[in-house]
């Protein structure tokens, strides 16, 4: 005690009387010291016997206490938890004031406020599995709770404390990372993302990010959000139209994209290209991030020749996810952008190229893609069939597939770097069974035009028994692709030998 008087509490006594501490009105005469709460006392007490008595941790998070813990935090926050009530609260972001919390229960100040959670955080630890049911009631006080929160709302009570504020969010975003951290069952996972969309969180964190925190500490709710908008593509729209409607949030993202922060970097790029990958409807709203900056630097050109190789990878991902749809406005006004990627073609990390190698393959199907330029790709890609990894061989073979349909000059060009011959050698050789898929679907792409059919119809005799290995391969199994590819690639083939007659063999 604070006359040092030492004094046993047992966790049974203590418990009853800090239920009927939280149940009974409670009435100040007096602020107590240094401006805490009635709660914080309360919640800080509870912290330190679960700390100290593992046994009283057994089945908290189903007990009566556990929940009324809540109950009252959601009381001073003035948190509806009837569904009418929730229905009628203002989307984030409106501008809307909410009632000032009770301070005399729960303090702003300093870290007392986050006694709460702290106890929140050691009994998700302690009880996981029990606490992750809890998340998945979107109405549950558990999520309307967290909710508050996150709102615009309460933040603003907190005067932008650059201490509590920042606090406050991360050990919030700590909670709801919860489920991703742990091995949960699809089902559970569902209703957790559910009760996260209907709560409007995916909305409220990026408001949070770009309005109430300090730019240093926006990394684990965004890396949060990138979660969710993986795990649920219904969360996109709502992301996207929080986003759309806030040009402080759009700027917050563009200055994402130049930070110094590789992970929160990182973040928003996978976060981008799943957009791509997945919404076409929302290829605008992509390009508006991706243009315009007021540096001197156009994001793409900056991002492709980045220093870290994960932020390189990862935009030339997100370029080959945006060139999947259509050749975007926003890449005809950043001309650097091209040359860009095709030297990270010749990167020395595997996944640049890996990325890269896609990219290209997709910029090569659009006709709006410079020819002149992508003309530049022909040597590299030809060497990167040889690559260590299977994925890059497999996409620069359909990438050289996709500028043989660019014109003659191009398919010439191929010819010169001896692009056919070598897939024909890929098929036929490499060990790696994706590998030669890639290379065989490429040459039946291929093999359509009358010159690189005259140049494969020269090497059936160059190396192995090609003809052999083709026609067993075409006498496989029919459902299989390669059996088909195989097919359409003889049947071209033995067309040519029959218009050339006996004396070509």
């Amino acid at each position: 005690s604070q006359h040092g008087v030492a004094l046993e509490l047992k966790g049974e006594k203590i418990l009853p009387g800090v239920t009927n501490a939280l149940t009974a009105p409670a009435e100040l005469w007096l602020p107590l010291p240094m401006g805490a709460g009635l709660y914080d006392g309360l919640f800080f007490l509870l912290l330190e016997l679960l700390e100290q008595d593992v046994a009283l941790e057994q089945g908290f998070a189903s007990s009566e206490l556990w929940s009324l813990v809540w109950h009252c935090v959601a009381v001073v926050l003035h948190v509806g938890t009837n569904r009418a009530a929730l229905e009628g609260d203002p989307p984030p972001g409106a501008g809307h004031h909410m009632a000032e919390p009770d301070w005399n229960l729960l303090s702003p100040q300093g870290r007392r406020t986050l006694f709460f959670l702290s106890l929140a955080l050691r009994v998700f630890t302690r009880e996981s599995y029990q606490c992750l049911l809890q998340l998945t009631q979107s109405h549950g006080v558990l999520m309307v709770t967290l909710k508050r929160l996150l709102s615009p709302g309460f933040l603003a009570c907190l005067d932008g404390d650059p201490e509590v504020v920042p606090d406050v969010v991360i050990q919030v975003c700590q909670l709801l990372c919860f489920p991703f951290a742990l091995d949960v069952d699809k089902d559970t996972l569902a209703l957790i993302m559910e009760a996260m969309r209907d709560t409007q969180i995916p909305a409220q964190l990026l408001q949070v990010c770009a309005r109430h925190l300090p730019f240093s500490f926006t990394e684990l709710p965004m890396g949060l959000l990138c979660h969710l908008v993986v795990s649920d593509t219904q969360v996109i729209d709502q992301v996207v139209r929080e986003a759309a409607a806030s040009e402080h949030i759009v700027a917050f993202l563009k200055s994402v994209l130049f930070s110094d922060n590789v992970t929160l970097t990182t973040d928003l790029l996978s976060l981008l290209a799943h957009m791509a990958r997945t919404c076409s409807e929302h290829l605008l709203f992509l390009q508006r991030i991706l243009r315009d900056s007021d540096v001197a630097d156009q994001p793409l050109t900056y991002l492709l020749s980045h220093q870290q190789h994960l932020i390189r990878a990862r935009t030339c991902n997100l370029l080959g996810n945006l060139l999947r749809h259509s050749f975007p406005p926003a890449l005809q006004s950043q001309p650097g952008w091209l040359e860009r990627l095709l030297e990270c073609l010749s990167d020395p990390e595997g996944c640049v190229r890996r990325a890269a190698t896609f990219a290209v393959g997709n910029a090569a199907f659009h006709a709006s893609c410079p020819a002149g330029t992508l003309r530049r790709a022909v040597p590299t890609l030809t060497r990167l069939l040889s690559d260590t990894q299977a994925k890059t061989c497999c996409n620069a073979a359909l990438a050289l597939s996709n500028l043989g349909q660019c014109g003659a000059e191009l398919r010439d060009l191929l010819i010169q770097n001896r692009a056919p011959d070598l897939l024909l050698q890929v098929t036929c050789q490499d060990p790696r069974k994706t590998v030669r898929e890639g290379a065989l679907e490429a040459l039946r792409a291929l093999s359509q035009y009358p010159g690189i059919q005259q140049v494969l119809h020269g090497d059936l005799g160059s190396f192995g028994g090609p003809m052999e290995l083709l026609a067993a391969l075409a006498g496989g199994s029919p459902r299989s692709h390669s059996a088909r590819h195989c097919e359409v690639l003889l049947r071209r083939l033995a067309a040519l030998r029959g218009r050339a007659g006996p004396s070509q063999l």
